[in-house]
């Protein structure tokens, strides 16, 4: 069947004064939005494992206020979008890309292996899906990942198509490595 791959990478860099504390670095430095299409067969309904962390439950907070609010990304204009639910499956996914990007110090939709987005949902067990997206940043704290999505402009309209209906969401803090926080979120449409 057709397969669509649409890959944007863009690397944002900032310089933000910090406000101190501990936990982790408070300066943007990048991020990063994919999205797949495919005409793969089969549904599911089971949304895996519904657990998730402290940081994981603000971002999908985060991700739904923002999803509520019409907004404009570059210059197209999005309409409130409906609530993402959470996907364990996806949470998967994007927990390992993110704790695999901290290990081996890259970042990137596409791991050292050649693995997509689209292709680590499967693994995952994410099934039956006709859509896949991602965002990813690094360096960013749980206060400001989610504005760093917002003001950039692809990875507005990733959070912000209506045609994604499920999330999970990764989140590695790794001290010594180039970023020290990675964040992952997989969209995703059964």
């Amino acid at each position: 069947m057709h397969k669509l791959i649409l890959t944007t990478l863009l690397p944002l860099t900032a310089l933000l004064a910090s406000c101190g504390g501990t936990g982790g670095p408070s300066a943007p430095s990048a991020v990063g939005s994919t999205t797949s299409t495919s005409g793969q067969s089969g549904t599911s309904g089971d949304a895996g494992n519904q657990t998730m962390s402290g940081e994981e439950a603000q971002i999908l907070k985060a991700l739904n206020e923002a999803r509520a609010t019409p907004r404009t990304c570059g210059t197209e204009s999005f309409k409130a979008a409906a609530p993402v639910t959470w996907n364990g499956y996806l949470a998967a996914a994007a927990r390992a890309h993110a704790a695999d990007m901290a290990q081996r110090r890259f970042f990137d939709h596409v791991n050292p292996d050649g693995l997509t987005p689209a292709q680590r949902a499967d693994r995952a067990g994410y099934t039956g899906w006709t859509e896949v997206g991602e965002n990813i940043a690094a360096g960013y704290t749980v206060t400001n990942v989610m504005q760093g999505w917002i003001d950039s402009a692809s990875h507005c309209k990733t959070l912000m198509d209506p045609t994604l209906k499920e999330v999970g969401i990764g989140y590695t803090y790794q001290p010594g490595t180039p970023y020290g926080t990675y964040w992952v979120q997989d969209f995703g449409t059964r």
